[in-house]
């Protein structure tokens, strides 16, 4: 799309969208742009989408993971919306939420390609409390009865989808040491992606339950 004289790159995938988001249609409909979301969110996690969401989305509040991730003992957003595009969540509903779910990509996590240790990712999501990043071992070799052998192959990460909610925690620890502070990637190695199967957006009812 070029718009005003410049190009501008749409990006394909949905914006994540605050816990407790109302489904899309009807939240683009009641959204009034009016930032408060944004405001209160004390990570800064919550920003304005812009034009490479497309012009319906623009201003449009949505998690920024790169930035920093959804702070599990917050539920301000859907406290301050004014018009329940997100609804007000006590803590517990607000937690069991799906924004989204991470998704690691094999070919850049340090541990998948084997270049070396890490669990940045899994250290960030134990400490949010939602324990949904498990390391699994692949590549170890068996004894001769067919026993694995104690230290061969490798841990990797992997995510537990039913306990993920998309806070983008993950992500954000991975962005920060390793591509920005470390430079050992060009990209983060684990992303939030929202969309179909992926989010709960429902207009009423537990996300518990």
């Amino acid at each position: 799309a070029i718009v005003a004289g410049s190009s501008v790159t749409q990006d394909p995938s949905p914006p994540i969208r605050p816990p407790g988001s109302v489904p899309e249609d009807m939240f683009l409909r009641l959204c009034v742009r009016c930032g408060q979301c944004i405001k209160v969110c004390p990570n800064n996690a919550l920003q304005p989408a812009g034009l490479a969401n497309g012009f319906d989305n623009l201003w449009t509040p949505k998690l920024a993971a790169d930035w920093s991730g959804c702070e599990p003992s917050c539920n301000n957003c859907g406290q301050l919306c004014p018009t329940s595009a997100i609804r007000a969540l006590n803590l517990p509903e607000k937690q069991a939420a799906r924004m989204g779910l991470a998704q690691v990509d094999r070919e850049r996590c340090l541990p998948y390609a084997g270049r070396q240790a890490c669990q940045l990712c899994l250290d960030e999501c134990k400490a949010a409390g939602y324990d949904a990043i498990e390391f699994r071992r692949i590549g170890g070799q068996m004894d001769e009865n067919g026993r694995p052998v104690e230290g061969s192959g490798r841990l990797i990460p992997v995510v537990v989808e039913d306990r993920c909610v998309g806070c983008g925690l993950c992500q954000m620890r991975c962005h920060a040491i390793n591509v920005k502070a470390r430079g050992l990637l060009p990209r983060h190695a684990i992303e939030v992606v929202a969309g179909p199967g992926r989010e709960d957006r429902i207009t009423s009812g537990s996300y518990i339950a």
